[in-house]
């Protein structure tokens, strides 16, 4: 499969030369879920040139400036998305799985809470579901991230009462939103909040407030059907938002890298850091016609102990990353419904690799079992023949405790230089919007 990477548009401004010192500025601020320096590095060697031995050059090189340090309030210094998101979003620490709170499960206000209190207008896009641990941690307060209805009722009740803290927020999660037992949708639109569903209808709405719910759950995979998803709602939610007179704050997430380290899968990382790729070639062509706008960008943390290179092999076959066809999870799916006998052709023509005799053996293992039994093993099974066919090593499942690197560009950038605690990043941005 050829891929073909676009080349930086623009070399970004830094600092505040071109900034207005008498206007608040706009934030863009940029997560990439699970993205630690190693999906950086995977993701250029991929898309460099291994004939010409030309390294590619991508949104990621312009504006480096630091790194952060992302451990939870506890003793473990493994921090989950909610804990690091709240980090991220009030500036303070809180305990893996909190929701805009503290220890004591007290609400902390986030920058988008003060932003809206600045005269801001505020939006969330992600390619989770909106009530996901990130998007959820910056416009709600809950103790638990995993009460999925109870944060889309408190994020519904929002409009209801006439103090949202957002205006465009765009993401998946229909089945949270849209359930028998409370149908959102509706309600929010009787307090004239557009809700869109179809992805195709981004383009037709022309102004805020309005809620995407594009996905039961979370969107598809960018290297399966959700290609172009995150810069298709990024693109919109710029459009909306900085058509106004008042500056905004947006938070966009790359959700799904996380999702592909929890998976162990590598060709999934590498195209969801491709659309993260893309988005922020979006991104960087806002700022240069408003360079009146702060970007900062970082990480909640590193997913999956994920090496380039493994088993003692000096090598990392990135062409072989390339040739897969789609993610783990796709492949799993389609398996479990079609004859065992049919799987080693069925991975050898996605993966364009002929598979070893350990390779079939452990998918008949795990053709050999039930159950969520079998589908555990399935996994397993494809993510060792992935890793192993193109040199990637993972040492967990979860998350890691490694420093994860820090963006910006733009007025205030200097405030996001060095090394430092991601509670920082949110007081520096509340301070600023304030």
């Amino acid at each position: 499969m050829k891929r073909t990477l676009l080349a930086a548009s623009v070399a970004l401004l830094a600092g505040s030369a071109m900034a207005d010192d008498h206007q608040q500025p706009n934030i863009i601020y940029v997560i990439g879920d699970g993205m630690g320096f190693e999906f950086i590095s995977a993701y250029r060697y991929a898309m460099s040139d291994l004939e010409t031995k030309t390294m590619a050059e991508t949104q990621f090189d312009h504006y480096l400036t630091g790194a952060a340090m992302t451990y939870p309030e506890d003793d473990t210094w493994v921090t989950d998305s909610a804990a690091s998101a709240t980090a991220l979003a009030t500036g303070e620490k809180s305990y893996n799985g909190a929701i805009g709170m503290d220890n004591d499960k007290t609400s902390l206000k986030t920058v988008m809470e003060y932003a809206k209190d600045s005269g801001y207008m505020t939006g969330s896009v992600s390619t989770s579901q909106i009530n996901h641990a990130t998007p959820a941690s910056f416009f709600a307060h809950h103790p638990s991230r995993y009460e999925y209805n109870q944060i889309a009722d408190l994020m519904g009740q929002q409009i209801l009462d006439g103090d949202a803290a957002y205006d465009v927020i765009l993401g998946g999660g229909q089945q949270y939103f849209i359930r028998d037992d409370k149908n959102w949708a509706e309600l929010i639109e009787q307090q004239g909040v557009s809700v869109i569903t179809d992805m195709q209808q981004l383009e037709q709405i022309q102004q805020a407030p309005v809620m995407g719910l594009f996905a039961p759950k979370g969107l598809p995979h960018a290297i399966d059907e959700g290609k172009d998803s995150l810069a298709r709602m990024t693109s919109t939610a710029l459009r909306l938002l900085g058509n106004g007179d008042k500056p905004f704050a947006l938070m966009i997430e790359g959700s799904q890298i996380d999702w592909c380290g929890h998976a162990n899968d590598i060709a999934c990382a590498v195209h969801e850091m491709d659309s993260l790729n893309k988005t922020l070639e979006v991104v960087n062509e806002y700022i240069e016609n408003n360079p009146n706008t702060l970007f900062v960008m970082t990480a909640d943390h590193s997913t999956g102990g994920l090496t380039l290179g493994r088993d003692g092999e000096y090598a990392w076959y990135s062409d072989r990353v390339m040739d897969i066809e789609h993610s783990i999870a796709y492949m799993r799916e389609k398996m479990l419904v079609m004859d065992a006998d049919l799987w080693p052709r069925y991975v050898a023509d996605l993966v364009n690799f002929e598979l070893t005799a350990e390779h079939i053996e452990r998918l008949a293992a795990a053709s050999a079992l039930e159950g969520e039994v079998r589908e555990d093993a399935l996994h397993q099974a494809l993510a060792y023949i992935t890793g192993d066919i193109t040199g990637t090593g993972w040492t967990s499942s979860g998350h890691t405790a490694v420093d994860v690197p820090v963006y910006a560009t733009g007025p205030h950038s200097e405030q996001f230089r060095g090394f430092m605690d991601n509670t920082q990043l949110g007081k520096r941005l509340i301070d600023i919007v304030r």
